[in-house]
């Protein structure tokens, strides 16, 4: 199968105080985004590579990119990673398309091949780990429920859609005003079935500084 890639990378990342786009810091050497993308400039099902970015970062990550064939599309993010993902999402026509977050540059190709295999069959599917804490629902600060872990996990992204469902979702989402934090969550409000197959605990997402560290020791290959 082939398929086309978008990643929504028009964050300021305000937790880390860094004043820039932290897609935009390096890490070992490398500004995130460049790795993000390369995992998916490695796989030759990829296609096409669509990034939503943020306005006054076009002409530099145009730069960054002007040798990348794959990267075919750049254009401006908007208000909320739904309206990014929307801009990028209108230009694109594909039998399937994989949606994955510019801040995380760990993605392997196992994951992806998961997804690929997975996508074939079922129109929408997603990669998550299980959680490692006991999940509990709290109101007023007291406890009001303890959840089965086995029940849960955490999602990650890339998420895999056919193409023509997840363009079917977001034009409900956007009719209905519908505020989501993944892609899947669109495809669940149209009653469609998401599935779910494996991620890794190395695929994080940077969010905070802690997290930015965590990465450069699984890049360097090591362990805490």
């Amino acid at each position: 199968m082939k398929y086309t890639v978008i990643i929504p990378a028009a964050g300021l990342g305000a937790r880390m105080n860094l004043g820039y786009n932290k897609v935009l810091l390096n890490i070992c050497d490398q500004p995130v985004i460049k790795r993000t993308v390369q995992q998916f400039v490695k796989d030759p099902d990829c296609q096409a590579i669509h990034l939503a970015v943020r306005q006054e970062e076009v002409e530099s990550m145009t730069e960054l990119f002007e040798d990348e064939e794959k990267v075919v599309g750049i254009h401006v993010g908007g208000k909320e990673r739904q309206d990014s993902i929307y801009n990028a999402l209108v230009n694109v026509e594909a039998e399937y398309i994989f949606v994955h977050d510019g801040a995380r540059p760990l993605v392997d190709q196992a994951i992806i091949a998961r997804l690929k295999d997975k996508v074939v069959n079922h129109p929408a599917v997603i990669c998550g780990v299980k959680t490692k804490d006991t999940l509990k629902r709290v109101a007023n600060n007291e406890v009001t429920d303890t959840l089965d872990r086995e029940e849960i996990i955490s999602v990650h992204t890339p998420q895999a859609f056919k193409g023509d469902l997840l363009k079917r979702a977001y034009e409900h989402a956007r009719a209905r005003n519908l505020t989501v934090t993944d892609d899947s969550m669109m495809v669940e409000a149209l009653g469609q079935t998401v599935f779910v197959t494996e991620s890794s605990y190395d695929n994080i997402k940077l969010t905070t500084i802690e997290d930015v560290r965590l990465a450069e020791m699984i890049l360097g290959g090591k362990t805490e």
